[in-house]
């Protein structure tokens, strides 16, 4: 067809409003062809697509003149390293978000906060839903990949509700937040923006301030209220929309999804045990929270556990921590938040999943049972290779920095970096400005594969395939 409409062009017997006729039919022939291949585009490749296009977007406009106090062109790889940031809600900050930035640039880093951290897909289902457009089946399949749901006939009501419980726990505690900076800290209309801007980047778990200086909250170690503050909108934005949707359906623990139990039983133990930890590996250290009253210790302590949870604010100077601590602190990272939250990792629910499945097979069990229900195979399988697939680009992370590092950073130092762009948590230490080029490609990547999951983005370089051909089991020696 297309090589004789070619011939047809050439001929000199035509008019030229055939040619422009036979231009035109070509044209929609070229726009028919590339939208069947937009739509065998597999969903995650279209999931990750959504946020390059959101960080390329928040990237020009960071690199903006008006976006900088100083009125000049910021960095362009640092414009790009900020937008992924922000965009991938991690923390990891090489501008000082509160002295480096305008009024301008500053809400484009929150816009990307919020965006990136209620999701792309989220926002589209709800721009449809207002629209009063129907959504076809693929682009529920898409939100429903992009939500976790099972039952893509759900993706809108979801949505709603993830639109309404974001919006009204960023506005109560944005509230509080601002008549807390407005009269307690004396700020005036500053701290009504402060408060509700700090509202979103808590709830989003994206671990921006406005402070400067890159002290984060340590300043404020001993402030109970804003800490109170700020551990609740850690929970709320990290426990995923769909437990919170369960909660308020339920009201009861008998009536709460398998699912739901886990995440809460999950968090509290890690939340729990976290603040115990710190606080015995930390609270004789003078250069952390050795300084201060038991009190204080207790709650910088739980402060510190929560934050872990993907949110990246501390009240502590973290290249102070003992090494011990670093290390810990790392594994929380990995674990992360849990699933349709605003935090990355690879989920409180994989590590439960890994953990059962273990001890399963420790006592020679041949299913796995949590809560009274057997946990299907299938999500076994996904949950190892969530694990291998976040530890092996972890491993290669690492590897890749230590040998493009030319300021030679100490070894755990770098290593907690790379959790912490993993994770999606953004605990800086103090190094991240100081990375090459090179080097902040490869935290650029890891924090974007951290917010879309890994195995989103390995899915995304195939398409799915039926196996035609089952081949016949052999046993291999394991262990």
């Amino acid at each position: 067809m297309r090589k004789s409409i070619e011939h047809e062009l050439k001929q000199e017997q035509i008019t030229d409003y055939e040619r422009n006729q036979l231009i035109r039919y070509q044209k929609r022939l070229h726009y028919r062809k590339l939208m069947r291949k937009i739509a065998n585009i597999n969903r995650s490749t279209l999931i990750g697509l959504s946020f390059v296009i959101l960080i390329l977007l928040g990237a020009f406009l960071l690199a903006l003149p008006i976006s900088h106090a100083s009125g000049q062109w910021g960095n362009p790889l640092d414009a790009l390293f900020t937008a992924t940031s922000a965009s991938c809600v991690t923390g990891l900050a090489v501008w000082d978000t509160g002295n480096e930035l305008s009024f301008f640039g500053q809400m484009v880093m929150i816009f990307l906060i919020q965006v990136g951290g209620i999701g792309i897909m989220t926002i589209s289902t709800l721009f449809n839903f207002g629209l009063h457009k129907r959504m076809n089946i693929r682009q529920r399949l898409l939100v429903q990949d992009s939500l976790n749901q099972d039952d893509p006939g759900d993706v809108r009501r979801v949505a709603v509700s993830v639109f309404k419980y974001t919006f009204l726990t960023e506005f109560f505690f944005g509230t509080v937040l601002a008549l807390y900076f407005y009269y307690s800290l004396d700020m005036g209309v500053k701290g009504i923006y402060w408060g509700y801007w700090h509202a979103i980047s808590g709830f989003c778990n994206a671990g921006f301030d406005l402070i400067g200086n890159f002290q984060s909250l340590v300043g404020f170690q001993g402030d109970v209220a804003l800490n109170i503050c700020f551990i609740l909108l850690i929970v709320i934005g990290g426990l995923g929309f769909t437990v919170i949707d369960d909660l308020l359906e339920k009201r009861c623990w008998k009536g709460l999804t398998v699912h739901s139990k886990i995440v809460l039983v999950v968090n509290a133990i890690l939340l729990i045990g976290g603040t115990v930890l710190i606080w015995l590996l930390e609270h004789h250290n003078p250069d952390t929270i050795g300084h201060v009253s038991g009190g204080q210790q207790w709650l910088a302590s739980l402060f510190q556990s929560v934050s872990l949870r993907t949110a990246g604010f501390n009240t502590m100077d973290l290249a102070s921590l003992t090494q011990a601590t670093m290390f810990f602190m790392m594994l929380m990272m990995f674990i992360g938040a849990s699933p349709t939250s605003t935090g990355g990792g690879v989920k409180t629910t994989t590590f439960a999943v890994l953990l059962a499945s273990t001890f399963a097979l420790l006592r020679d069990k041949k299913d796995v049972v949590l809560f009274k229900r057997r946990i299907d195979s299938t999500i076994i399988n996904k949950s190892l290779a969530v694990f291998l697939l976040a530890i092996s680009w972890v491993a290669m992370a690492v590897f890749l920095l230590l040998v493009l590092d030319d300021k030679n950073h100490p070894f755990h130092f770098v290593l907690f970096e790379v959790f912490s762009a993993m994770g999606t948590v953004g605990m800086g230490i103090g190094i991240t400005p100081e990375w090459n080029p090179w080097c902040k490609l490869v935290l650029i990547i890891t924090m974007f594969i951290g917010r879309i999951g890994i195995l989103t983005f390995g899915m995304s370089f195939f398409n799915k395939k039926v196996d035609k051909l089952r081949y016949p089991t052999e046993n291999i020696m394991i262990g």
